[in-house]
Parts: C-alpha cells; sequence; structure tokens
C-alpha cells in the first residue's frame, strides 16, 4: 500500500475504508455499490488526503479491492439497518462511520462504539466538516470493556431491541474475543440484529496479494489482525453466542451489482465474508438460516 498522511490518533483502517468509500464515487462507475457522500467531508476536516492515491490509481489491483471491500460491507449494512424495526442502532468500531449522518431518523438513536481517543478526533472531523452530530458517544475498547453496561450508560434501553454493525472489526479480535462479543451482542435482554464482516482464510493469490498489502499497512499502524474465519465458522460461533437465525453471504450476495458486467473492473473479493444473524423478537421473519 501507497503510504498514507494519517493525522493521529484516528486509525490507519478506519481512514482507509472511508478514503475507500469516499473515492468509489470519484474513480468507479455506476451502478455505485455504495454512496458515502460524507466520508470524503471527513477526510477533508482531518486534512488527510488518502484519497488521493486512488484517484492517480484507479486501476490499481490493490486499491480496487479495498474499495470493494469497503464499499460491500457499509452497503450490507445499510441495508439491513434500515429495514430493521429496532430504534437502537449501536455500530461497533465506529472509526469514521457515516451512517447517523447520511441517515437521520426521528426516533432512532445511534451508538457509535470505539476507543476513546478515536472517538475524541472524529467528533473533531464532524465539527469542522459542519455536519449535523445525531451520534451518542461510547467510549470502549471492545478487547476488554463490556458492551452492554456501557451502552446502558449511554442511554440505551435493555428493554428495547437493537440492531448492530461491526464493520472492520472483528479482525482485530482474536477468536475468544470474537466469540465474547458476539455472546454480549446476542445477550441484549431487548434482543438484537447484526450484520458484520469478517476475513476469511487466505486461500488464493488475490487473497495472499491483499493480506501483504492491506494488512502490512494496518499492522504497521498498530492495527494486526488476529483472527480468520470461514463462513461455517464464523456461523458456529454466533449459533454458540446464542443467536437463533443465522446466514452467511458473499460479497456478490450481499451487493448484487458486482455480479453485472462492470466496466470499471470491479469484482467479487475473495477476502471477507459477512453474517447477518438475529435473536429475540425484532428478528423473527427478518433472518433466513443457511
Amino acid at each position: 500500500m501507497p503510504e498514507m498522511l494519517l493525522a493521529p490518533p484516528f486509525p490507519r483502517s478506519a481512514v482507509m475504508a472511508a478514503a475507500a468509500r469516499a473515492a468509489h464515487l470519484l474513480v468507479d462507475r455506476p451502478p455505485y455499490l455504495h454512496v458515502d457522500e460524507v466520508a470524503a467531508r471527513l477526510l477533508d476536516a482531518d486534512g488527510t488526503e488518502p484519497i488521493g492515491y486512488h484517484l492517480a490509481l484507479p486501476d490499481n489491483p490493490l486499491l480496487r479491492a479495498v474499495r470493494v471491500e469497503a464499499t460491500c460491507r457499509a452497503r450490507l449494512a445499510d441495508d439491513v439497518v434500515l429495514t430493521c424495526p429496532a430504534r437502537q442502532v449501536v455500530v461497533l468500531g465506529a472509526g469514521l462511520d457515516t451512517f447517523a449522518h447520511r441517515h437521520p431518523r426521528s426516533g432512532t438513536d445511534v451508538y457509535e462504539v470505539d476507543l476513546p481517543s478515536a472517538q475524541r478526533a472524529k467528533q473533531a472531523a464532524v465539527a469542522r466538516a459542519e455536519l449535523d452530530s445525531p451520534v451518542r458517544y461510547v467510549p470502549a475498547d471492545l478487547s476488554r470493556d463490556s458492551l452492554a453496561p456501557a451502552l446502558r450508560a449511554a442511554g440505551a434501553d435493555p428493554a428495547a431491541s437493537l440492531v448492530v454493525t461491526a464493520l472492520g472489526l472483528t479482525m482485530y479480535l482474536d477468536r475468544d474475543a470474537v466469540a465474547d462479543l458476539l455472546a454480549q451482542v446476542a445477550g441484549w435482554p431487548g434482543g438484537a440484529e447484526l450484520v458484520a464482516d469478517h476475513l476469511l482464510p487466505a486461500d488464493d493469490e488475490a487473497a495472499r496479494q491483499y493480506t501483504a498489502g492491506v494488512g502490512s499497512a494496518v499492522a504497521d499502524g498498530g492495527e494486526a489482525w488476529r483472527s480468520r474465519l470461514t463462513g461455517s465458522q464464523m456461523a458456529a460461533l454466533c449459533r454458540e453466542a446464542g443467536f437463533t437465525q443465522v446466514r452467511t453471504l458473499r460479497p456478490e450476495e450481499a451487493v448484487p451489482d458486482l455480479l453485472r458486467r462492470r466496466a470499471d473492473g470491479l469484482r467479487p473479493g475473495t477476502t471477507s465474508g459477512f453474517v447477518h444473524a438475529g435473536v429475540g423478537p425484532t428478528s423473527e421473519g427478518t433472518v433466513s438460516g443457511r
């Protein structure tokens, strides 16, 4: 990966993902896999210029793969959250997530959970970009802090259901920590629906190149990948955690536009898989097991 000028304390992975979402609208062609017009505003406000690498190297296979990964997972999360009846949205490992700014909804509370330093940096970027901030920030280290008490302290109602997104998170936790986090989400008293991505084993050359490029870049920034899970393994962890309905998806299943004959060269990746799981009354009928 090209060296990026990043402004600490933003995690490198968060900046890379936001840059990929923003660059998708500038270097790729319709139909867009995901539309995020806010990410570029946050990056401009932060004074970083990672989008420039995508503009300069639009056909670079690694940067193209990063755009596919970032946009597909964000699109799936949007689709799940916007069709879920839950009015409490929890964004785990939020980074520079823009859901709340793109989809302000009356009567819906959005809780962004991340490290305190990352949240302070995001709040500063939001203020500089002059964005509305319909977010409740929940400072927590998900590798060691319990989720439920942190959410309750921020005002979440344990009797009401949650819809939870965990994008670009599980790979930074070891398998036991992933299992523990899933159990905490599944154990929410009011019920929960979850959408998450996970790194697949690097079984082909494209995945190995992605690991060598992206994995090395985030590791150099202090964010080493700690787990890789097959779809079956991730589904098993979800069921063991207490989710009663689980389905796994490949990128092209999550975003059918990837299957079209695209002029921009975007193709389904083999690096990540997705899981959509639910437990409790709000998940009935919304998650089909497979």
